[in-house]
């Protein structure tokens, strides 16, 4: 039987273990960080795998060992399947998969659940501060988190553990998440595997942790824990954080503060990444600008106060897509732009590699093509001024990998699109670079990847449109 985590499976998860990092609660932070939104807690999964494990098992138990890889994360709404296969007579083997990809392996060895005198206090965690530490905190960090249970949602979310398990170990797991999530790391988190064993010495109600390693050159720390129910390694990762775009001051010193003067400039997608910096671009440029967020209203609030503390103007407004176009000209008023920057787009590396889904395929190109046609065609309503667009390709197209067939199709739709578009419309110039892999939140990687930065190039890319109207 397959389960799909919705964001109140979520937010009742965070209340249980005080596990509220963003990542997992949060769907505008989120969709600036490594996984392009919301992803489940690891301890979360674990958890409900053990839940499905337990509910064939009819006496309590206690588990003597327990490691776990969590491989890849599994996203909200996502189908995911649970497999339990029996390895000994006291072993189990679980793994839980989403479209055939793994998501978490997880081996255990357990015995008849022995009596335990420990309490542990009913209650929720006291919600803390999300940490953000420094890799020489990491080095040295412990402390020790209170243990407790909150028995009426951890039977709704896990009924079969809650009654089959000792508390001390549900406690204890709920705590290493809570670990994990909001102090070590902390904010950048991100929970790589367990290595546990039953602990038989007695404890307060509370899990002890050490820093044992942290090893900077790939961000990999090891905590060692102690608690009544377990003692043992814990292993995280520490994210990419979302990467900031170039301020408007440095953009200003390689523009020329007339290079764009007398266009009225329209940025689709311009809160973050590739469309911020042709935000600030055209405005250092002398450009007017109006630019669209999809959710991030902060993050586009943040990108005018910027401008505006710089001495410039740009404003911004809420639109999707795929569903606003109609309502364009409410929104931008008695405006009409001369030029027009579509960065539309959903998280591009959610593929499975090798294995091409017209699923996919079909949500990129609502973005690329179906969004792209629908702006482009309320933009003409808003008047006949229209004369240049901007719309990023991908060197994907001719590369083609594995990870990203889907795009690398949608984006060759959309230069297709584009053509015909031009075609239509002769005195509209529309370009379509083939960009490499530029340093945005989209491209964000646990590895080091080489990324340009992304202002000379979207700058270019606003000249050489320009360019070939400008011709005597």
């Amino acid at each position: 039987m397959s389960h799909a985590f919705s964001l109140e499976d979520q937010e009742l998860f965070a209340r249980l273990s005080g596990d509220y990092n963003p990542i997992h609660i949060d769907p505008v932070a989120a969709r600036r960080m490594i996984f392009g939104g919301p992803v489940v807690h690891g301890i979360h999964v674990l958890l409900l795998a053990l839940d499905r494990w337990l509910e064939r098992e009819t006496p309590s138990v206690r588990l003597k060992n327990l490691t776990a890889k969590f491989r890849t994360p599994a996203h909200l709404n996502e189908p995911i399947e649970f497999a339990a296969i029996p390895v000994t007579s006291d072993g189990v083997k679980i793994v839980v998969t989403a479209n055939q990809v793994k998501l978490l392996i997880a081996t255990l060895s357990y015995q008849k659940q022995r009596e335990s005198s420990r309490a542990i206090p009913c209650e929720v965690p006291v919600r803390g501060t999300c940490q953000d530490r420094s890799a020489a905190e990491l080095i040295t960090l412990g402390g020790r988190l209170e243990l407790c249970l909150e028995r009426s949602i951890a039977s709704r979310l896990f009924p079969h553990v809650l009654e089959q398990l000792p508390a001390e170990q549900v406690c204890g797991l709920l705590a290493m998440s809570r670990l994990i999530g909001m102090e070590a790391p902390g904010l950048h988190s991100i929970f790589a595997g367990l290595d546990l064993k039953d602990s038989d010495e007695e404890h307060d109600p509370v899990l002890i942790y050490r820093s044992e390693s942290y090893d900077e050159r790939v961000s990999l720390l090891n905590l060692r824990i102690a608690a009544p129910g377990f003692s043992g390694l814990l292993t995280a990762v520490l994210r990419p954080t979302p990467k900031e775009q170039a301020t408007i001051a440095a953009i200003r010193a390689i523009v020329r503060p007339d290079e764009f003067r007398g266009e009225r400039a329209l940025v689709v997608g311009g809160s973050r990444g590739l469309g911020e910096v042709a935000v600030k671009g055209l405005v250092a440029g002398g450009a007017q600008v109006k630019f669209t967020y999809h959710v991030g209203a902060a993050d586009a609030e943040r990108v005018v106060s910027e401008i505006v503390a710089d001495h410039g103007a740009a404003e911004c407004f809420a639109y999707d897509v795929l569903s606003n176009a109609a309502d364009l000209q409410t929104r931008v008023g008695a405006w009409s732009p001369t030029l027009l920057c579509y960065f539309a787009t959903p998280f591009i590396f959610s593929a499975i590699k090798g294995q091409f889904s017209p699923n996919r395929f079909f949500d990129f190109c609502d973005y690329y093509v179906r969004g792209l046609h629908n702006t482009f065609q309320a933009a003409l309503r808003l008047g006949n001024e229209l004369r240049y667009i901007l719309c990023p390709s991908s060197s994907a197209i001719e590369e083609l990998p594995l990870e990203l067939e889907e795009y690398s199709a949608a984006k060759s739709a959309a230069e297709t699109l584009c053509r015909c578009l031009e075609k239509a419309h002769p005195g509209i110039r529309i370009h379509c670079p083939r960009w490499p892999r530029l340093a945005t939140d989209e491209t964000a990687s646990l590895l080091t990847i080489d990324t340009q930065d992304p202002a000379e190039t979207v700058l270019a890319a606003l000249r050489e449109m320009r360019e070939p109207l400008r011709q005597p």
